[in-house]
């Protein structure tokens, strides 16, 4: 899948213009969301990734197969951040999910390892009462021993009712193909 990185960008106005398909990225800060896009697109080193929380401080916008947008937003609950820059950040994830009408499929990443926060359920709550299609990735599943991985989904559909959960896991290589066909299907 070539993808290449196309720009960053901090207003709706900055964002590639043209009706082009968006598949957006969300989560908190440090779960995984920039391996994430290196990993679906068998790239190593396309998204920054670091150690240290709160890095992604733009929507990130690669163009995948000259086909659609993979955005990567910005983590939220990131604490050492500003007040300001916190909320600056979260009207502008909000702005992007409530007003891009390209945006096909909202991949909301989880640490499976841990049970959601309520910064997770927040999220959640807000793309269902936008009504947009979402995937919950359920992420870095490697640390679940085979007991604690049974029970992962049946713990999070209470939580995250009425989606498509993807086992997911950068370390094992988990998850990439089911993520894919979930992207490919929002695209149809």
């Amino acid at each position: 899948m070539p993808a290449v990185f196309l720009k960053s960008a901090t207003l709706l106005s900055q964002l590639p213009e043209g009706n082009k398909p968006h598949i957006a990225i969300v989560g908190r800060s440090n779960v995984g969301k920039s391996t994430l896009v290196n990993q679906l697109t068998k790239q190593t080193a396309l998204a920054r990734v670091s150690a240290k929380p709160g890095h992604t401080q733009a929507m990130n916008v690669y163009e995948v197969d000259k086909r659609y947008y993979l955005v990567d937003l910005p983590g939220f609950g990131y604490a050492k951040t500003s007040k300001v820059q916190r909320v600056d950040f979260q009207d502008m994830i909000a702005d992007y999910l409530r007003d891009t009408e390209q945006l096909k499929l909202v991949v909301l990443i989880v640490d499976a390892s841990i049970p959601p926060t309520v910064l997770d359920q927040e999220i959640f709550a807000f793309l269902e009462t936008m009504q947009l299609p979402i995937v919950v990735v359920l992420n870095k599943i490697d640390k679940l021993s085979k007991n604690e991985l049974a029970k992962v989904i049946p713990t999070m559909t209470p939580i995250f009712p009425n989606v498509t959960f993807v086992q997911h896991s950068s370390v094992l290589g988990k998850g990439r193909g089911e993520l894919n066909e979930a992207i490919e299907k929002s695209l149809r």
